[in-house]
């Protein structure tokens, strides 16, 4: 199965859908072809690999969840106590204000900890232990290709991002 990367009129990546909904869009003048693959999806129609819109959307900003995985990638394998960098095995999630203490499952309070610090600092606040975070939790800032795809981001579609 192909893939295509689908832009909206002002050329910022949307989604990605599958190559036979974006041959649709492009057959009923819904969408323009702005490359395409060199494979022909019915005789005499190539796949396109990137599509541009015709007409403005409202876009929504690019955002993921807040789970172990993300606050990992978030916070580089790095430890915000410790700063050491470990695998993401060796990560787990600390809530800065613990859950025990009213602390909530949102961004600006979850970091990746390594099992030694979260241990250390266990159901307590930071100023009742010695640990300092590296760096305050943040929403972060997430790009087309920050996202997880159906498919391998192409070379074709970095110049897009």
């Amino acid at each position: 199965m192909r893939y295509t990367l689908k832009l909206d009129a002002s050329w910022r990546p949307i989604e990605v859908i599958d190559c036979f909904k974006s041959v649709s869009m492009v057959l009923s003048g819904r969408a323009n072809t702005v490359e395409e693959y060199n494979e022909e999806i019915y005789p005499g129609i190539k796949i396109p690999s990137v599509i541009v819109l015709k007409n403005y959307v409202r876009t929504i900003p690019f955002s993921k969840a807040c789970n172990r995985k993300n606050v990992i990638w978030r916070d580089q394998y790095t430890c915000q106590y410790c700063q050491d960098q470990f695998t993401y095995k060796e990560l787990t999630m600390d809530h800065v204000v613990p859950k025990s203490k009213g602390g909530s499952k949102t961004w600006l309070n979850i970091v990746a900890s390594c099992k030694q610090c979260n241990g250390i600092k266990g159901h307590r606040l930071l100023h009742q232990t010695n640990l300092k975070l590296k760096k305050q939790p943040s929403v972060p800032k997430v790009t087309f290709s920050d996202l997880d795809h159906p498919c391998k981001i192409t070379k074709e579609w970095k110049k897009y991002k």
